[in-house]
């Protein structure tokens, strides 16, 4: 919002500062000021701040409860949430690095690491989940800070676009009447946020601005003009801020909270204005309290309102890093845990993870700080990364009294203060002398503990040692004892008998999972392809290589080996989720693990060869002959077997899988022509609920990339519908999901706009004579419209889609006068072909060329050979839901006629599915 525009009641000489870009809804003042009234009177904790600049914890507050969120301290800077709101809970992240946090009522906001741009999720109406919009392409920020209902960031030096000039800073701002583009003319070192206003400092003359709703808080105008401050703590009508002599400076109207409550309001004694004497590092704000950690010992100090059954702040205890809620206060101790404690009231007591000190930053620490260790006790791993990122704590003042400084506070450690225990004067000089005493006592403990221990476990060393030794002289005395030939004889033809019997008559359901996933010696896959040769080579990718083998047993294979890289972690992790996926995954049209490698740095995936290579070297290869062959029922058969085993692991495999890499190059064809879906390197497990989302960095092909998933990092099934989509835009078309030799290079951008438009013509592959009657084609060209919408709940589900696609394949099939090659069964969905040629109908004719002499003019169809998993009746499975999809068109009269325009065709694309034919119902009977 611009302060110099929007009200004028607010301080004039604020007014030239910064102007607002954009605009923000307005509330009418009246109403503005009686909500107000209410957070005052009632006082409930969802009307509290606990607001501030971002660090390496967060808390937020609400009424759901509050939550606790921080980053990792093994160096992978991914966040971990503990409390009672659900939202925020379970919608963290899991495997998204952050640079730092901030939270406000109902939510968390972190920036992320890779991109430097915020990143939100909880329940809060104002602030969306995901990436705040709008968002100016290309930004990237240092600073985040979050009020009740707002998120504000500091844009990065280097980020001077959009108008910003030498010297300026760009401050961005999302959320409840807040959201605007502040320009101002200097630069800005970092913002701070309260309940409804922001307020930042100058990295020139270290003075504090503020602008934002003037109404209650009065902070914009009672702002210090002349004061400079080393840092500043929003709390939730007030700010606090740490002067250059290190003495602490509150404003607001905190103050008057005591006099709007009510007599039976649990607020105890105190005052935010009346602040410590003890010079401070660092400040937070609270609801109506403020805490700060003390220069000399690093301990906490609070002042301000409080309630009567708060908990009090730790005593005796070194902090490095502070965070407040609404009524409770979190900090980050000065141990080698660097497990959080809470104090106050409605927060946790104990936080079960070890946080950061602090924000990483990439600059060399300046005077008066030291650089936080990055190989601490807490394990082996540095706290920060990059390598040359660094966490900077400020340097202790001064030294009690009774103690003198060993060490002074330098670059990489601070200051060492040694009390003089013959000479104590005060209880912490007895105290820490005490302690001394203890440690020493304690430490010659556990000497003679460790010589204790070392005697057992010489013992039990030479115990063993015995007994290994009189092992060996067994065996070696056994291993030379002589039997008859005829004894020995006996005791292998009854050895082999047993086992040979025992495998016959009751197999182990153990063995049987063993030899799905059998484990081969390199030296075996070695030797079946050759050595890995050129030759024995079948296909390529850009982490591994396909190569034809010859088993022992004569049995032809497939071997995947993963090409050596330098991320050796990232290879293995693909390696055993391809693996682990497809070991527990079971259905017709997935391609079947047969076994796998894993020696030394090699990875390699056994599987059974599939006869004629994937989709795409048919669609796209070199031999045009390849893709005459693939006739259109041969494509949409293809399709639909495709689409029935996405099914599968959308619905059916528990927990879901999402594939994640869907396309034509892994839909392999095996020798009778059936579709097998590969390469689960990508495969992920999904939630329970397929329809909730992931937050997952994107991964996959570009074209087929979901791009709700690519912007927004929301991970769900129906980002493999997506997929699915621009797959069958490819079979119809012929054309690549991205080819820049055409005008229009995406698939997408290209082909929908025909369809909706009718021109189902336009889009169908030349290299194939169109069949006469165009309907299953255009069913199949909507489907694909639907599955390449942009939002994801647009798009159908599998189940859906499948039911689509085999509508369409039976309308393509069931018409006699369409010329239809004599396919094997297995490519026919499980059903046995028609040898004879179908009796033309009343209102079909065909010529009688297109009949062979002699045939009876009848089709006679048969009972299927198999029937593809999950269900017998797939149509009548999906009846329920074919009835609610949106996939295919319903004519919108009866007598619609078959043979109309393209465009009259594609009228119904948004319409349900139309009724069967006779020849089209006869073949879902009989094949589904």
């Amino acid at each position: 919002m611009s302060v110099g525009t929007k009200k004028a009641r607010k301080s004039a000489s604020l007014a030239g500062i910064f102007s607002a870009r954009g605009s923000a809804p307005k509330l009418q003042e009246m109403g503005h000021v009686l909500i107000l009234a209410v957070c005052y009177l009632v006082l409930l904790p969802r009307w509290a701040c606990g607001l501030g600049s971002m660090s390496s914890i967060a808390v937020s507050y609400g009424e759901d409860g509050p939550v606790f969120c921080g980053l990792s301290s093994d160096g992978s800077h991914l966040v971990a949430c503990f409390g009672a709101d659900a939202s925020v809970l379970y919608g963290a992240p899991p495997n998204i690095p952050f640079l730092g946090l901030t939270a406000g009522d109902g939510f968390v906001c972190g920036l992320l690491l890779d991109t430097r741009q915020p990143y939100c999720w909880g329940s809060n109406s104002y602030v969306k989940s995901g990436v705040p919009q709008p968002m100016i392409e290309g930004a990237k920020y240092s600073v985040l800070s979050a009020g009740d209902n707002h998120l504000c960031a500091l844009r990065a030096a280097a980020d001077g676009i959009h108008g910003a000039s030498d010297g300026a800073s760009l401050i961005d701002c999302w959320g409840y009447n807040m959201t605007a583009t502040h320009v101002l003319a200097e630069a800005v070192s970092t913002i701070s946020a309260g309940s409804v206003f922001n307020c930042g400092l100058f990295v020139r003359n270290r003075t504090v601005f503020c602008w934002g709703d003037e109404t209650v808080s009065g902070v914009v105008g009672l702002a210090p003009r002349d004061l400079r401050f080393q840092s500043i703590g929003a709390g939730g009508y007030h700010v606090c801020g740490v002067l250059e002599n290190a003495q602490v400076f509150c404003w607001g109207r905190s103050l008057e909270m005591q006099q709007v409550a009510p007599s039976s309001a649990v607020i105890g004694d105190g005052d935010v204005n009346i602040v410590p004497m003890d010079a401070m590092v660092s400040v937070v704000g609270g609801r109506f309290h403020a805490c700060g950690i003390k220069s000399l010992d690093h301990q906490v100090a609070c002042w301000g309102f409080t309630l009567h059954n708060s908990t009090s702040p730790p005593k005796a205890l070194k902090m490095y890093v502070l965070v407040a809620g609404d009524y409770f206060t979190c900090g980050v101790p000065a141990e080698t845990s660097l497990m959080p404690r809470c104090w106050g009231n409605s927060g946790p007591l104990a936080l079960p993870m070890a946080v950061p000190p602090g924000i990483c930053v990439t600059t060399v620490c300046s005077h008066g700080y030291y650089e936080y260790p990055n190989h601490g006790e807490v394990g082996s791993s540095k706290v920060c990364k990059p390598a040359n990122s660094r966490l900077c704590l400020p340097c202790s003042t001064g030294c009690p009294r009774d103690s003198y400084e060993s060490s002074p506070c330098n670059a990489t450690a601070d200051r060492v203060c040694q009390f003089d225990c013959l000479r104590c004067g005060t209880d912490e000089c007895l105290s820490f002398c005490l302690s001394q005493k203890r440690t020493k006592s304690q430490k010659l403990v556990a000497f003679q503990m460790r010589i204790f221990v070392a005697e057992i476990v010489f013992a039990v060393i030479l115990v063993l040692s015995v007994s290994v030794i009189a092992c060996l002289y067994v065996r070696h005395k056994l291993r030379h004892c002589q039997c008859s030939n005829s004894e020995l004889r006996l005791a292998k033809s009854t050895a082999y008998s047993f086992r040979k019997d025992n495998m016959r008559v009751q197999p182990d359901v153990e063995d049987l999972k063993v030899r799905r996933a059998q484990e081969f010696s390199y030296e075996e896959l070695e030797q079946a392809t050759g050595g890995f040769s050129e030759d024995s080579q079948v296909g390529k990718g850009s982490f591994s290589c396909v190569f034809k083998g010859i088993l022992r047993d004569g049995t032809v294979v497939a071997v995947k080996r993963a090409i050596k890289a330098s991320d050796v972690k990232k290879s293995s992790k693909e390696f055993h989720n391809e693996l682990d996926l497809l070991s527990r995954l079971n259905h017709a049209h997935l391609l079947n693990l047969l076994g796998y490698c894993e020696d030394g740095s090699e990875r390699l995936l056994v599987y059974e060869f599939m006869a004629h290579g994937s989709l795409y070297q048919h669609l796209h290869g070199n031999d045009p002959n390849l893709k005459r062959r693939l006739n259109w029922a041969r494509r949409v058969t293809i399709a639909v077997q495709a689409a029935r085993g996405i099914e599968y692991l959308h619905g059916y495999a528990c927990p879901p899988v999402i594939h994640r890499d869907i396309k034509s190059s892994n839909i392999l064809i095996d020798e009778d022509h059936n579709a097998r879906v590969a390469d689960f390197g990508l495969s992920i497990l999904g939630p329970a609920d397929s329809g909730a989302p992931l937050s997952e960095l994107p991964a996959g092909t570009l074209g087929y990339l979901d791009p709700e998933y690519y912007r927004l990092h929301y991970l769900t099934t129906k980002s493999d519908v997506y997929s699915f989509g621009v797959f069958l835009l490819e079979i119809l078309s012929g054309r690549k999901a991205i080819d820049m030799q055409f005008e229009e290079g995406n698939i997408v951008e290209w082909a929908v706009p025909l369809i909706k438009a009718g021109d189902i013509f336009a889009i169908l592959d030349p290299v194939l004579s169109p069949p006469s009657d165009l309907e299953a084609l255009k069913k199949i060209a909507s489907v694909a419209c639907k599955c390449v919408r942009m939002r994801g709940k647009d798009r159908p589900s599998m189940d859906k889609v499948t039911t689509a696609l085999e509508h369409a394949l039976a309308l393509l099939m069931g018409s006699p006068c369409v010329e239809q090659p004599i396919l094997p069964t297995e490519v026919v969905l499980g059903s046995n072909r028609m040898h004879k040629v179908s009796q033309m109908s009343s209102n079909h004719s065909c010529s009688e060329n297109e009949l062979a002499d002699g045939e009876d003019q009848r089709i006679e169809y048969r009972a299927p050979s198999w029937i593809t998993f999950p269900s017998v009746t797939s149509s009548q499975r999906r009846k329920s839901s074919a009835s609610e999809a949106d996939i295919t068109g319903r004519t919108a009269t009866e007598g619609r006629n078959i043979g109309s325009s393209i465009g009259d065709g594609l009228r119904s694309l948004e319409e349900e599915i139309s009724p069967a034919s006779p020849q089209e119902n006869l073949y879902l009977q009989h094949n589904f």
